[in-house]
Formats: C-alpha cells, sequence, structure tokens
C-alpha cells in the first residue's frame, strides 16, 4: 500500500508541476521571444539549451528558497529594484530590436548576438525577466511549500521535475517549429524582429509602470 502512495503522490506532483508551469510558459514573455529570435539561427537544439540555462537558474532559486531565502526575494527594495533594472534593460533592447540592422538588411538585435543559447536561457531567467525570480518568491515558494508539506524533499524534487518538462517540451516545440519554417522566417525576420522588439518594449515600459508606482513607499 506505502508502495502505491508513493507511486500516486510521484505522479500526482509531478503533473502538478508540469500543469503549472505550462500555464505559465503558454503566456508570451521574453524567453519565448528570445526562442523565437534565436531559433532561426541555431536551430531545433535552442529549445532544450535554453530550457537548461533557464532551469540552471530555477533550480539555484529552488535551494535558496528550501533555505529562506525567499524573503530576500520578497523585500520591497529588491522587488522594485529588479524590476525596474529588468524593465529598462527589456526597453532598451526592445528599441534596439526594432531599429537595428545589419549591413545586408537583417535585424541586429538582442536574438541575433553571438550569446550560448544557454546563457540566453539564463539572461532572460534573471535581468531581462524579472518576473522569473519574483515569481518563485511567491507563487512558486507557497507551491513548493505544499510540495514539501505533502511527500517532504521527495515532493519538491517530483514538483521540479514535473517544471522542468514542461518547459524543456514547451520550448524545444517552439524552436522546432521556428527551425522547421527556418525559409519563412528569414523571408520575414526584419518584420518578426520588429515584432519581438515591440513586445519586448512593452514587457519593458510593464515593469516600469508596475514597480516604478512601488517607489513612493521609499520616500
Amino acid at each position: 500500500m506505502d508502495g502505491w502512495k508513493v507511486i500516486f503522490e510521484a505522479g500526482y506532483l509531478f503533473a502538478l508541476g508540469f500543469v503549472v508551469a505550462l500555464s505559465g510558459v503558454l503566456l508570451p514573455g521574453p524567453l519565448l521571444i528570445y526562442v523565437v529570435g534565436k531559433s532561426a539561427e541555431e536551430g531545433v537544439k535552442t529549445g532544450p539549451l535554453v530550457v537548461l540555462g533557464h532551469f540552471s537558474i530555477e533550480l539555484l532559486l529552488i535551494v535558496m528558497i528550501m533555505l529562506g531565502v525567499h524573503l530576500i526575494l520578497q523585500s520591497p527594495p529588491f522587488t522594485v529594484g529588479l524590476g525596474l533594472l529588468g524593465g529598462t534593460l527589456l526597453l532598451i533592447f526592445g528599441v534596439k530590436e526594432i531599429a537595428a540592422k545589419s549591413g545586408n538588411g537583417n535585424p541586429s538585435g538582442f536574438s541575433h548576438l553571438n550569446v550560448h543559447p544557454y546563457a540566453g536561457g539564463i539572461i532572460f531567467s534573471t535581468f531581462l525577466n524579472p518576473s522569473v525570480p519574483l515569481w518563485w518568491a511567491t507563487l512558486g515558494f507557497a507551491l513548493l511549500m505544499d510540495a514539501y508539506l505533502l511527500a517532504s524533499y521527495f515532493g519538491v524534487v517530483f514538483w521540479s521535475l514535473g517544471h522542468f518538462t514542461a518547459d524543456l517540451v514547451w520550448y524545444t516545440f517552439i524552436a522546432y517549429a521556428v527551425w522547421s519554417g527556418k525559409k519563412t522566417v528569414l523571408k520575414h525576420r526584419v518584420n518578426i524582429a520588429r515584432i519581438c522588439g515591440i513586445l519586448l518594449s512593452g514587457f519593458g515600459l510593464y515593469f516600469l509602470l508596475k514597480y516604478g508606482l512601488m517607489l513612493p513607499q521609499f520616500f
């Protein structure tokens, strides 16, 4: 009976982590925009490599949360500072993506810089996507505690595996879709770059407005 209970709990927590992560990655964000922009050049491997970089940060955040460091991540000065920094950088890169062109007429914005996809996964999970650490400090913390209370560290591991699997499946699918339609993507890459730039700028303005409104509490 205990064996079946363990199997049930493992399956439940894996599925829960998968669904929670999938509900998040299905929403457009800076990381998705980066994968779309990079996959036309790097191929299908972009998806898994970006996810490895992304999960490297998430694994670090999970360890920090289990050690109680989430209290620092939840502190207003850290939250506002990270949000404003991320918003500013996203706005800068978004504007560059809209305006920048290389000599042959191809866009030369952030997604076409010579940055390895693994490094891109890290960058777009921290400074260029402040919502990731802030999500883990709030909702992620609550979900991890539920998994821990249900099955201790065993629960945290299986919930995290489900979360990682959802990211891997989704971003690999996106990378494959972009790479399989490479000719179409390259043909319209300037317009795609502009759309990505507009979306990034929108996220940047959103973060600046959201966390800028929190500044008065410090004065």
